[in-house]
């Protein structure tokens, strides 16, 4: 399996465009403040610390908001281009900051380049779906984290009420990209599907303690009393048990 070339299809720099549908009739632009993206769901989560990794980092967007409450920012991805926009991003907008940015080209299905209880914190947002041994990654996230450290890992919820009800009526919910799937893979590139339990029970029996279960999408503040069903996202944060 050529990794590096699909991502790069998929998100590289000649990536194919998607055109969302225009859904809910203007009422997300209008409801805007309203809506925690997965971005604003791992950045509320994020406590400061001294190094703080990203797995599948892409050029860079979480990192650049994650900057004020980290000594040292980590980026890993498969794709070259990514963060090759990601250290000239940094460049162009914090160039006395460069030397705290360390973007690393590398697949989350095999080793992380790391030594072990390296980090405080990890962020994994719309990256384990996409991974083929997904409790090798949790295991070596757990590795490189330290005692206390956390992760904040973000996934599409299979279980969403929208995907329930495509089930039910015989039709496959798309959970990422609606169309090119012949181009980028079956479902955008998913591989795997998660409900909010099968979720966090893949990182508590890899050692971690569940702290907080949310999800993200529009009018998210509203529905986050129910996110298992709710929410098109899954979020949790995860700390690695102090022994």
């Amino acid at each position: 399996m050529d990794y590096k070339n699909l991502y790069e299809k998929q998100y590289g720099k000649k990536r194919l465009v998607n055109i969302p549908p225009r859904q809910f009739l203007g009422l997300r632009k209008l409801l805007k403040k309203y809506a925690w993206d997965r971005y604003t769901i791992a950045e509320q989560l994020v406590n400061p610390g001294d190094r703080a990794l990203d797995i599948g980092c892409g050029e860079g967007y979480l990192l650049r908001r994650l900057k004020d409450k980290f000594k040292e920012l980590y980026g890993l991805d498969i794709a070259s281009s990514r963060l090759g926009e990601a250290k000239a991003k940094i460049t162009e907008l914090y160039p006395p900051e460069v030397s705290r940015f360390k973007f690393i080209e590398g697949n989350a299905d095999e080793h992380l380049p790391f030594p072990d209880n390296f980090f405080n914190a990890i962020t994994c947002i719309a990256v384990i779906e996409h991974v083929y041994d997904i409790f090798s990654l949790v295991k070596e996230i757990h590795r490189v984290l330290k005692p206390g450290g956390y992760v904040i890992a973000q996934v599409p919820n299979i279980a969403y009420l929208k995907y329930r009800i495509s089930f039910l009526i015989g039709k496959l919910p798309a959970t990422s990209s609606p169309c090119h799937w012949e181009e980028i893979g079956w479902d955008g590139g998913h591989i795997h599907w998660f409900t909010m339990k099968k979720f966090c029970w893949l990182f508590e029996q890899q050692g971690f303690k569940i702290e907080k279960k949310t999800g993200s999408g529009f009018l998210a503040k509203f529905r986050n009393w129910w996110p298992s069903l709710l929410t098109g996202d899954l979020c949790i944060k995860a700390q690695k048990i102090k022994k």
